[in-house]
């Protein structure tokens, strides 16, 4: 065979050879290994992240950092930013409705390492910049809230919901605004363990009553 012809099958055969795959991201000693794994360690990072920075001032590569995988993997594994928000949101909501359910009258903590205090925290930087909420069945602290009432106080189904998103609503406007409370109502002097446990039983005593609200108590003034 000429030299031409034989240089010729050379490149005709490397042209069909199937090309090696492009390998994928180097994935650190000791990080996270397969899409579940990624995302467990994605998610908690990033709501720890999310609750002690807020949104804004959290990047990929932060979270990449704390989850100790690559950032190309939260990319494949979860979605864009604004997808990882969101799903970072939903499972923080998954967990909050476990913790309800299996500490259905207690407090749920307050500070951002917390599983309340980070799904307030990102719960309201996603209002804020005007992302609505949308709960369901699967991940929803309302409902948790509600099936508590109905078997703690036998409230009837409607009762217990209502009863339930108000006291979510409280939990809520207290972690966000507490500092702003505790000034505007001149309440430095009194211990900051006794505010919030003291939010605890409003919520037991609001959880108790039945809906439609009886009578308001006459006032003083009449």
């Amino acid at each position: 065979m000429s030299p031409f012809r034989e240089s010729l099958g050379v490149a005709m055969m490397s042209t069909d050879a199937p090309r090696p795959r492009r390998p994928g991201p180097k994935r650190p000693e000791g990080a996270p290994s397969g899409p579940d794994e990624v995302r467990r360690a994605v998610f908690d990072a990033a709501a720890l992240l999310f609750a002690s920075r807020g949104i804004d001032g959290v990047s990929l590569r932060d979270i990449a950092e704390a989850a100790n995988v690559h950032p190309d993997l939260i990319r494949r594994y979860v979605g864009l930013r604004s997808e990882l928000v969101l799903a970072v949101f939903n499972d923080l909501s998954a967990q909050l409705a476990v913790v309800v359910a299996d500490n259905p009258l207690s407090g749920q903590g307050h500070g951002p390492d917390t599983v309340m205090g980070k799904w307030v925290r990102v719960a309201n930087a996603l209002v804020v910049s005007g992302q609505p909420l949308v709960a369901t069945e699967a991940f929803n602290p309302v409902q948790a809230m509600a099936r508590t009432l109905e078997d703690a106080y036998g409230l009837d189904p409607l009762a217990a919901r209502v009863r339930a998103a108000q006291i979510v609503a409280q939990a809520l406007g207290w972690r966000v605004f507490e500092d702003y409370l505790i000034q505007a109502g001149d309440l430095d002097g009194v211990p900051l363990d006794a505010l919030r446990e003291e939010l605890v039983h409003s919520a037991r005593r609001l959880g108790a009553t039945r809906w439609p609200s009886p009578p308001d108590p006459p006032s003083h003034r009449n």
